[in-house]
């Protein structure tokens, strides 16, 4: 098997960054919109996100098809509050490589309220390490929630703004998905995820990212999850095709009274 040569890529990706001056170079290690409810008081979820490009996108030609594993780990630590770790990792030409990790606080309004729609609030921040230049940068992501159910059809709403604190560039990342519950286990839907650029001064279409998933969630039982989706961008700078998988496991850590 024939090898890229690395320095070669680099440059090429150099070019790129200068001509479209984008902030969509960075890859993507988590792909899903979220719902408003946070995680149950003292239980934990477990879940490993799995994405993948078979094909990149239209505008960079030396594209290495890297398979991008994310592990994140929730817990409920109030009945409104939950706080996630994120680890995220990529996998290319048989070489693994931690990418950096972030911490997610989120809280959620209490049912009490008595609102027609759920809505939480998500603030994420950490650093992630460049795939090309092998530099971390601190970085940051801001996403409210909104989500309502009516009868067997589902839609939430991911307002997301992203940022970084080196180079002070911030990003609108919409993100939508309406889903249709067959029954209790398992339900299809439509998922959404776009990244604008400069949230008051947008970039030119083809350097924006526009992503369509068709995804199909599975509720084995109260523990598991699994989500699968296959998405098509409609963009130069956007993955022509991704795959994406989520396992998620949950784990109730109160004691139980044990009867005599």
């Amino acid at each position: 098997m024939k090898f890229i040569n690395l320095n070669k890529i680099i440059i090429l990706f150099a070019f790129i960054l200068l001509n479209i001056l984008s902030v969509k170079a960075q890859e993507t290690y988590e792909v899903q919109v979220y719902t408003s409810p946070t995680m149950a008081k003292n239980t934990t979820i477990f879940e490993i996100h799995s994405n993948i490009s078979p094909t990149g996108p239209k505008n960079e030609t030396n594209f290495t098809h890297p398979l991008h594993e994310t592990l994140e780990i929730t817990t409920g630590i109030a009945n409104n509050f939950e706080l996630g770790f994120y680890m995220f990792t990529r996998i290319n030409s048989g070489s693994y490589n931690y990418m950096g990790s972030h911490i997610r606080p989120r809280i959620t309004v209490p049912t009490s309220w008595n609102w027609f729609i759920g809505a939480s609030l998500s603030v994420e921040g950490g650093f992630v390490k460049n795939e090309i230049t092998n530099i971390y940068d601190a970085d940051y992501e801001i996403r409210p929630i909104f989500d309502k159910t009516i009868g067997k059809n589902y839609l939430s709403l991911n307002p997301t703004f992203d940022g970084s604190f080196k180079t002070k560039e911030v990003a609108f990342s919409p993100n939508i998905k309406y889903s249709y519950s067959a029954n209790t286990k398992y339900s299809l839907g439509i998922e959404y995820y776009g990244n604008t650029g400069n949230p008051f001064r947008w970039d030119s279409y083809d350097i924006q990212t526009h992503q369509l998933y068709l995804v199909t969630d599975l509720y084995l039982d109260t523990k598991h999850e699994i989500e699968f989706g296959i998405g098509h961008g409609t963009t130069l700078s956007s993955d022509v095709w991704n795959i994406k998988l989520i396992l998620g496991q949950r784990v109730n850590w109160k004691n139980k009274k044990i009867k005599k």
